[in-house]
């Protein structure tokens, strides 16, 4: 069983990880590295496991939209991405800061209007709307020090920026056999 560490003792060894991983990045020549996420839908019952390297996360639908709710919907799994998108750069931030953070919490919430996805009405939105995040914390940390994590946290958090400044998505439909 892994030792039980104190979110303290944690940032300690995610320092020396960062200062490791920094300078392997500062060694080697630029080169992104690929993101992959797939779904093959599941005949039958239209559950939704998505892919990303070893793991998998199901997404399904509510019973409103003929679901089995045995996971989220894919709007919520953005805003969980985005959840921990912001919890990981705090603790990066944090850790380069050296900040006495005791406990982190991170909540995100938004809203959606299923008539426009479900193109019920022209005038709602189809996008998730009114999206907010709340950062928790405890810990000997000043509200200036908080405050300047915050703003590296919008700077620098990948996935709060590609909602905030989307990205070019280019699609296509490929046939499967014949």
């Amino acid at each position: 069983m892994a030792p039980i560490w104190s979110l303290r003792e944690f940032l300690a060894r995610k320092r020396q990880a960062l200062a490791a991983f920094r300078a392997r990045l500062r060694e080697q020549p630029p080169a992104p590295v690929p993101l992959r996420a797939t779904v093959t839908v599941a005949a039958g019952t239209g559950l939704r496991p998505v892919r990303v390297r070893d793991h998998t996360v199901l997404s399904d639908s509510g019973p409103a939209l003929g679901g089995y709710d045995l996971g989220p919907n894919a709007p919520e799994l953005l805003l969980a991405a985005m959840a921990s998108c912001i919890a990981h750069s705090a603790l990066a931030i944090a850790t380069d800061r050296e900040l006495a953070l005791d406990d982190l919490q991170v909540e995100v919430t938004g809203q959606i209007d299923y008539r426009g996805a479900m193109a019920v009405s022209d005038e709602a939105p189809i996008v998730p709307t009114d999206l907010r995040y709340t950062i928790r914390y405890r810990g000997e940390v000043s509200d200036a020090e908080m405050a300047a994590l915050q703003a590296d946290l919008e700077r620098l958090c990948p996935v709060l920026l590609a909602v905030l400044q989307p990205q070019a998505l280019r699609g296509q439909v490929e046939r499967i056999g014949s």
